[in-house]
């Protein structure tokens, strides 16, 4: 039978209070006597109840973070540095993940609505702020990505109109004018996919190119096989174009391989950029031109304001806007 406080007390003759401030880190204990209790607990093999212990101290130190698909490597990156800055703190990470579908989106905020969780950090991509404030949870709510814009929730997200502005200015600086854009969505209602198309737009408005619709490529997904099948499709229904602008990495890694399938070099015929940074893009063939967002900023301020919020529900709510660069590599070498 495992070993309780009242054996550990026993042992070293104190009361049960007294083993629990030692195991609670207490400063008003002796140092001989939490040197007894200490040498006790470790004959005796003796572990706290945790669980116990925080549900009567009102938190679980444990927080969820929910995406649509943690397989995504964009997802997959930043999920690993949200558990480091949480266990930074003390804190436990559940993740889940929503297969960006509207009922497990909203199912998710049902789940950890509760006091299972202390907070949750929600990557949203088809609810609408109506949504998440009709479906409030207990908990603090910290939200990543640009889906919903709400003074309501803390929002974390780069400009992805400043972004993507950015890097179709890169390409037209390169020489590119024909620039196709990879990545606005077949259905309504992800705000991503929108203002990434607006910064496109934008660049080439301010550079004086015409827009033309038929260089917009439109996929249901952000997947490898997306891109491929979209380039491919460009390719064989005769599009011109000497430049993509994909909205994330693994389209463009999808269209790298669609455009080699067809004996079309990159960069010399067509330039590709992404955006994400994930790792792959520094080790394809060619290495991926992308946008990176400051990734270990957006982890670490999503935890840090989840925390203040768990502490004092009234804490500020204003958004936060990490940085971004643009890292320029051979897929889209310059023609000039």
């Amino acid at each position: 039978m495992a070993a309780n406080i009242h054996d550990v007390a026993a042992l070293a003759g104190v009361s049960p209070r007294t083993v629990s401030n030692v195991v609670n880190d207490f400063v008003h204990v002796r140092p001989e006597t939490r040197v007894r209790v200490q040498a006790a607990i470790e004959k005796l093999g003796y572990r706290p109840n945790i669980s116990a212990r925080r549900l009567r101290q009102g938190k679980t130190r444990i927080l969820a973070f929910a995406v649509p698909e943690l397989s995504q490597p964009y997802f997959s990156e930043l999920s690993e540095l949200i558990e480091r800055a949480a266990q930074r703190r003390g804190y436990t990470v559940m993740a889940a993940q929503t297969g960006g579908l509207r009922e497990r989106e909203l199912g998710i905020l049902r789940e950890f609505g509760s006091h299972v969780v202390d907070g949750l950090i929600l990557s949203p991509m088809v609810l609408q702020a109506d949504d998440l404030m009709a479906n409030r949870p207990s908990v603090p709510v910290v939200l990543i990505g640009e889906q919903i814009s709400s003074e309501a929730f803390v929002d974390i997200a780069i400009d992805n109109v400043r972004a993507v502005h950015d890097l179709t200015g890169h390409l037209i600086d390169t020489g590119r004018t024909r620039i196709a854009a990879l990545g606005a969505y077949s259905s309504p209602g992800y705000r991503s996919a929108d203002l990434r198309l607006e910064g496109y737009r934008s660049a080439l408005a301010a550079a004086g190119i015409p827009f033309d619709a038929s260089r917009i490529l439109y996929t249901d997904q952000y997947s490898r096989q997306a891109g491929h099948r979209a380039v491919h499709e460009a390719v064989e229904r005769g599009l011109d174009f000497d430049a993509l602008v994909c909205f994330n990495d693994v389209l463009a890694l999808g269209a790298l391989r669609a455009l080699a399938d067809r004996g079309i070099s990159v960069p010399e015929q067509v330039a590709v950029t992404g955006m994400d940074d994930i790792d792959d893009s520094a080790y394809c063939v060619p290495s991926l031109t992308t946008i990176s967002p400051d990734k270990e900023a957006i982890a670490e301020s999503a935890v840090a304001r989840l925390l203040e919020l768990i502490d004092d529900p009234e804490a500020d709510a204003s958004d936060i806007e990490p940085s971004f660069r643009l890292i320029t590599r051979e897929s889209s070498a310059s023609l000039r």
